[in-house]
């Protein structure tokens, strides 16, 4: 399979497997030359060979234009999806030891029409499939038998958006419940959030924790990242989760979004507290409140993705501000270090040169950079330099909306057209509701409207 390192496949591969490797073996019984197999690949809808397109840039290092190498080369890689959901995986490998998610994920739903402004997610993985009740009975049903394991991860980016949630959970309890299986379901929105959604959880998840991911703390913010929510509905639902019985909840923010200032990241404190306050009148000492606070990182195919990363010095003071608001109010906070949020910039962000960059630092002795214990940024900036390239050039440059990124050619379904107004909406500070509610024309349904299911009963999210 060397010689097959050179394609890529954009969007879902269960699509496009078989057809990519139809015409790669056809390729190698035919005895064609590597450049002969590329171009035939080039040919398949949503297969990407880079070294077929060209790149041009300017005498300041931007791109101009991405152009094909060659005639028969399309000019756009049109990523492809599943209309719907392909059977899941049952019979998976089980490690001998244990794993960080030591479970049987299950894939409830793909796709999001919520519209947060920097969820890379929410842009390239539209429209929204769903899994009936049925199937997903049935996954479980199969996976534990085949597993052992003894926990249900019931996945998706907003698993409480599911059309079906509530007639979900009530299900899996009532199938499952004698066996004592820990079911989770890590990604709850606040907006999709109801009583009797939290009382099926607690019987599913009986002693575990409770996690929400607000992202912003003050209205401005949220208005911002198009995720408004109400502090009076936000301290309403905490008041619920621990008048229901729960002892730990979790709560996810950003910091170094686009606008933000430090009163803005003041909002994440205050916000800890008061719910730390609330969970204490209710349950007592026993209450358990984590902050988990991640930075932003300007992600490709968002309506952020021309707006520069926070300079080290700028996220560090943003994190010395929240470590001091949290000191002994018996609140947890856990944090991204900023150089790795810089060096995961210069990856989300690079365009083809980053290759050298990558390669040149491997060579230098960077290893395992995801590990605490390991300084290799000294190896990345001096690849940088031995490469001529200037790494602010890729982290802290704010881009025109008229410059072609290097990701331009590669199409989501989503135009561009899209991203400028929602960023416009961003810099007004004006929000845009779930898209299952009101058609944005986001350019999904243009795209992809031939492959949309007749049948009622297939869910997409587009209205």
């Amino acid at each position: 399979m060397a010689d097959f390192i050179d394609a890529f496949v954009i969007g879902e591969a269960e699509e496009v497997a078989l057809e990519l490797l139809g015409s790669f073996e056809e390729c190698k019984r035919s005895k064609v030359s590597k450049q002969e197999t590329l171009l035939k690949l080039s040919q398949i809808p949503g297969v990407y060979v880079p070294s077929l397109y060209d790149i041009i840039y300017a005498q300041g290092g931007s791109i101009t234009r991405i152009i094909p190498a060659m005639q028969d080369v399309p000019p756009f890689v049109i990523k492809r999806i599943v209309p719907i959901l392909p059977p899941h995986p049952t019979h998976l490998i089980v490690p001998n030891i244990e794993t960080v998610h030591d479970r049987l994920s299950i894939e409830i739903m793909r796709g999001c029409t919520r519209g947060c402004r920097f969820c890379h997610a929410g842009i390239v993985n539209r429209p929204v499939r769903q899994r009936p009740v049925s199937e997903i009975l049935q996954i479980i049903e199969d996976g534990l038998a085949s597993t052992g394991y003894e926990e249900i991860g019931l996945l998706s980016l907003s698993s409480s958006d599911h059309t079906q949630i509530l007639e979900l959970t009530r299900a899996v309890y009532e199938k499952f419940h004698d066996r004592r299986i820990f079911v989770s379901l890590p990604s709850l929105r606040i907006a999709s959030f109801s009583v009797e959604l939290m009382d099926e959880l607690r019987d599913l998840r009986p002693g575990g924790g409770f996690t929400l991911a607000p992202e912003a703390a003050s209205p401005r913010m949220q208005a911002i990242i198009n995720k408004p929510l109400d502090n009076t509905v936000i301290e309403e639902t905490v008041r619920m989760i621990f008048e229901h019985g729960w002892l730990s909840l979790k709560l996810y923010y950003m910091i170094g979004l686009p606008g933000e200032t430090l009163e803005d990241v003041q909002a994440i404190v205050d916000a800890g507290k008061r719910v730390l306050a609330i969970g204490r009148q209710i349950r007592g000492n026993r209450v358990r409140v984590h902050l988990s606070v991640g930075n932003f990182i300007p992600k490709p195919h968002t309506p952020f993705q021309w707006y520069p990363l926070n300079s080290m010095d700028e996220l560090q003071t943003k994190l010395d501000l929240l470590k001091t608001g949290v000191y002994r109010t018996g609140i947890k906070l856990s944090y991204n270090i900023p150089e790795t949020t810089l060096l995961e910039a210069w990856l989300s962000r690079g365009d083809r040169r980053l290759g050298r960059v990558i390669h040149r630092a491997w060579q230098l002795g960077a290893k395992f950079d995801a590990w605490g214990e390991n300084d290799n940024m000294p190896f990345w900036r001096q690849a940088f330099t031995d490469c001529g390239l200037d790494p602010d050039f890729y982290a802290y440059r704010q881009r025109a909306v008229e410059e072609t990124l290097p990701w331009d050619h590669i199409h989501t379904g989503v135009t561009k057209k899209h991203l400028l107004r929602e960023l416009e909406f961003s810099q007004a500070g004006k929000t845009s509701p779930d898209c299952r509610q009101q058609c944005y024309a986001c350019g999904i349904l243009n795209t992809f409207g031939d492959k949309r299911p007749v049948s009622p009963l297939v869910y997409w999210g587009c209205p």
